[in-house]
């Protein structure tokens, strides 16, 4: 789902609906988690539950590998580096845009929502790294 007019920040992610987000440990070891996301204004954007570890991971190191994905995670092409970080305050309209595109390009989002219900949420921002 791009923005018209506006390539995809991840070229390698489009027509794609699952993407594996690997953070890093301190230790530099590689954490893969399965994720949905959608583009908007040249970004990425993922919803996590706040106390995940892929929160703690990015905001100790921005540093994120992207690849396609299965559902259940199995990397289906190449991966790319970005750069991430957790939205925050002052920043409540780009986190809504971004809950509402997902809503839209995932059918069972209302059912997970519903599911995770009382738990606070995060979105992240991923930005491409400029090679």
């Amino acid at each position: 789902m791009t923005e018209a007019g506006l390539t995809h920040p991840f070229p390698r992610l489009e027509g794609h609906k699952n993407m594996n987000l690997n953070t890093f440990r301190k230790s530099g070891n590689e954490v893969p988690t399965p994720v949905w996301f959608v583009v908007l204004e040249g970004k990425l954007y993922v919803r996590t539950e706040a106390s995940s570890g892929k929160v703690k991971r990015i905001r100790n190191n921005g540093r994120v590998e992207l690849a396609p994905s299965t559902v259940r995670g199995k990397t289906v092409g190449p991966t790319k580096g970005g750069e991430a970080r957790v939205l925050g305050p002052g920043e409540e309209n780009l986190t809504e845009r971004a809950m509402e595109l997902l809503s839209r390009k995932y059918k069972t989002a209302p059912i997970v929502n519903l599911l995770t219900r009382g738990h606070e949420r995060f979105v992240l921002e991923i930005s491409p790294i400029e090679t």
